[in-house]
């Protein structure tokens, strides 16, 4: 009885246990068939008509960088700039930000605080970030369901 007590405690020193699961990784990756200057293209004219600002655009890369988007809705204005690499897939990847309330003593404008992330919460990233998954099914892009 000892000796299971003994090896039960060291099974959770060992083991990380967590109720709080982490927010994925805002990656979405897809394959295409079309040619890759073609992609590029429409990925650019894409992200202009989601509203995107594109920042930089280099299509012999095969990447477009953008601004940040202002989603305002709820508590505090969130923010999401995307990344998009074309080579044998096509690869978004998503940077946020948010207003986080903080406490403490201060001034009582500065009761928001913005703060930078690469995995916005899930229920966020369900609002501003996977919806551009269904538009790209849209468009003829098969997302891919595995990290390379």
């Amino acid at each position: 009885m000892l000796r299971l007590n003994i090896s039960f405690l060291i099974y959770l020193s060992v083991v990380k246990i967590s109720f709080c699961p982490k927010a994925p990784r805002m990656v979405l990756h897809y394959s295409y068939e079309k040619p890759r200057a073609e992609v590029i293209i429409e990925m650019k004219n894409f992200l202009e008509k989601e509203s995107f600002s594109i920042q930089q655009y280099s299509p012999e890369d095969g990447f477009i960088f953008t601004g940040y988007k202002v989603f305002d809705w709820g508590e505090g204005k969130r923010l999401l700039a995307l990344t998009v690499h074309i080579h044998d897939k096509l690869t978004i990847k998503g940077m946020g930000k948010m207003e986080v309330p903080t406490s403490g003593i201060g001034n009582p404008e500065d009761i928001l605080k913005m703060k930078s992330m690469d995995k916005l919460p899930y229920r966020i990233q369900k609002r501003i970030f996977l919806p551009l998954s269904d538009k790209l099914d849209s468009l003829g892009y098969k997302k891919l369901n595995h990290w390379p």
